[in-house]
C-alpha cells in the first residue's frame, strides 16, 4: 500500500465526476457495511484512493472482503474510528477532498435509544463535519440518510420535498417496528444541514 506522503503527492480532481485524476483521496465512514463496501468498490474502480473507517481494522472477519477488492492493495487503507469518540475521524479525513458518511449506530433492542443510539449518532455527524472543517481540503460531504426522515406521519402527503419531516411525536407514540431508526435519522440530517450552512460546505443527502 502507498504511504500517506505518496497519497498526498498525488494530483486531485472532482469528487465522483466523469474525469478523475488517479489518486484523489476520499474517506468512507462505515466502510465494512453493505452500502459502504459497495461504495468503496465503485470508488476504487474509478481510481480514487480510499480511506475506509471501521471500528476495528484488525477484525479480519469484518474487513477481509474490503482488502480483497481490486486495487485495494494500492488504493485502500483502513482507519480506526468510532462515532462515539469526538475527533476520532480527524486523521482519516485530513487531506481528503471528499467524504462519504455512511456509518450509523443502530440497536433496535436498546432500552435507552435516546442516549445509546440517537445522541451518539447526532454527535458523530457533527464530529465528522468538524473534521471536514479542520481539514480545509474537503470540497463535498455526501451523507446517507433515510426515507423515514421525511415520510412518516399520520396523514400521508401526495408529494415530498426538502421541507418535509417525519412526525416524531406520532412515531414515538405508535412505537412502530424499527421506530428508533426514524427519530435517529431526522435530527442527524437536520443537524448536518444546519452545520454545513455555517461551514458553507457542499452537502449532499442521499
Amino acid at each position: 500500500m502507498p504511504t500517506e506522503n505518496q497519497m498526498k503527492d498525488m494530483k486531485q480532481n472532482s469528487i465522483m465526476g466523469s474525469s478523475v485524476t488517479e489518486g484523489e483521496i476520499v474517506c468512507v465512514t462505515g466502510g465494512s457495511g453493505f452500502i459502504g463496501s459497495w461504495l468503496i468498490k465503485l470508488l476504487l474502480e474509478r481510481g480514487y484512493v480510499v480511506r475506509a473507517t471501521v471500528r476495528d481494522p484488525d477484525n479480519s472477519k469484518k474487513v477481509k472482503h474490503l482488502l480483497e477488492l481490486p486495487k485495494a492493495e494500492t488504493h485502500l487503507t483502513l482507519w480506526k474510528a468510532d462515532l462515539a469518540e469526538e475527533g476520532s475521524f480527524d486523521d482519516a479525513i485530513q487531506g481528503c477532498t471528499g467524504v462519504f458518511h455512511v456509518a450509523t449506530p443502530m440497536d433496535f433492542e436498546s432500552e435507552d435509544p435516546e442516549n445509546e443510539v440517537i445522541k451518539p449518532t447526532i454527535n458523530g455527524v457533527l464530529s465528522i463535519m468538524k473534521a471536514c472543517a479542520k481539514a480545509k481540503t474537503v470540497r463535498r460531504l455526501v451523507f446517507t440518510s433515510s426515507a423515514g426522515t421525511i415520510d412518516v406521519a399520520e396523514q400521508q402527503k401526495p408529494c415530498y420535498d426538502e421541507t418535509c419531516w417525519s412526525d416524531l411525536e406520532f412515531i414515538q407514540a405508535k412505537k412502530m417496528t424499527g421506530w428508533v431508526s426514524i427519530p435517529n435519522s431526522r435530527p442527524k440530517t437536520q443537524s448536518g444541514l444546519k452545520f454545513c450552512q455555517i461551514l458553507t460546505l457542499v452537502f449532499f443527502v442521499v
